[in-house]
């Protein structure tokens, strides 16, 4: 039920701080940093799928590097971009990484039921109706809804003096389908040192934590599919 925050995370928030380090010190507006936002993710997934599984051969012998017909240019031109592409890296050993969006607002609710993977919620906002609303928006975008796995954000406080409590809160969230699993983010060593310690064994006692890992990475952890979000 627990997993890493491993992959690629697009935090859809707008800083003008941040807009500042790209020749934006106005920032964006609303409608264009989501636009911008889009058409980014859309670049970023387009040149992960640039090389096939197979197009580096590698072959010293023959001078070939690469089999052309499996490099695939993105030749990217829109309102807010222009990437040529491809990638000077293999394709990902998962296919793609894995798309994580945080810090969504209401706009933000399509593009990630579009194009991510995994959105992270904090328990305030997490709610069973939060989750299926992300869930049937994924369906109507032509996915899978187990296709986008909904985690929450678990942090540590004073409430972690109580395991039992804390697995509690924990299994309701589960069970009432609220999310399909949690990403721990704890603060410090030992809140961390806590949770592993006290609540984990709570939560493997009471099913709820798998007991070893066979799969060998993040996307198959998760039980995600490949290329294929379908």
């Amino acid at each position: 039920m627990s997993h890493g925050r491993a992959g690629w995370n697009a935090s859809m928030t707008s800083e003008p701080r941040e807009a500042a380090n790209f020749s934006r010190p106005e920032g964006f507006s609303g409608d264009d940093f989501h636009l911008r936002a889009e058409e980014f993710i859309g670049i970023v997934q387009g040149l992960w799928k640039g090389w096939d599984a197979d197009a580096l051969l590698f072959d010293k012998v023959g001078g070939r590097f690469f089999d052309p017909e499996k490099m695939h240019l993105l030749d990217h031109k829109g309102e807010y971009f222009s990437v040529r592409g491809p990638l000077n890296v293999a394709r990902s050993p998962q296919d793609t990484p894995v798309l994580v969006m945080s810090g969504l607002s209401e706009p933000a609710m399509d593009i990630a039921a579009r194009t991510a993977d995994v959105v992270l919620l904090d328990e305030p906002s997490i709610e069973p109706a939060k989750a299926g609303d992300l869930k049937r928006r994924a369906l109507t975008f032509g996915h899978r809804p187990e296709a986008l796995k909904v985690l929450m954000n678990v942090t540590g406080s004073a409430e972690i003096t109580a395991p039992d409590l804390f697995a509690d809160r924990l299994e309701e969230r589960f069970r009432s389908k609220a999310c399909d699993g949690f990403n721990i983010a704890m603060p410090f060593t030992s809140a961390l040192d806590d949770f592993v310690g006290l609540v984990l064994p709570e939560l493997r006692r009471r099913g709820l934590v798998r007991s070893g890992y066979s799969a060998a990475t993040l996307r198959a952890q998760l039980g995600l599919a490949g290329e294929d979000r379908q």
